[in-house]
């Protein structure tokens, strides 16, 4: 980057997309040096620029946004594969305790889906104004 300049604070480049999303999959330093600047040694006399410039790249107004949008990714994902092993739990012949918790898992999950969490639902209902008088009484 030529000197002076300013990361745009409304946007991240492709770079720090990538940087960020490294971090949320957990990789290591050594991965997104060698991913991102091509340093694969600790002698190389880019390291510390790179450990700098990484380090304003967490700093960045919209880190939590696109880290928050590479977990969702990690959790529907997961989500998916739970769920196939919750249904194949369920089916489960040979133990009965298994199957059993299985199915109480899957109806108390799904329920909530289903019928929207009805029992948490607070209604607010109110009437007129109050009346608080005049600051002369």
């Amino acid at each position: 980057m030529p000197k002076g300049y300013k990361m745009p604070k409304d946007k991240v480049t492709t770079e720090i997309d990538r940087f960020i999303r490294m971090e949320a999959n957990g990789c290591t330093r050594a991965e997104k040096l060698h991913e991102l600047f091509g340093i694969d040694s600790l002698d190389d006399p880019r390291l510390h620029a790179a450990d700098l410039k990484m380090s304003r790249w967490r700093k960045h107004p919209l880190y939590d946004s696109v880290w928050k949008d590479e977990i969702a990714k990690q959790d529907y994902s997961d989500f998916v594969t739970a769920r196939q092993k919750l249904r194949k739990a369920m089916n489960n012949e040979k133990d009965g305790w298994l199957s059993m918790q299985a199915s109480v898992n899957v109806l108390n999950a799904s329920s909530k889906r289903i019928y929207g969490a009805e029992e948490n639902t607070v209604t607010v209902h109110i009437e007129g104004m109050p009346d608080i008088g005049s600051p002369d009484d």
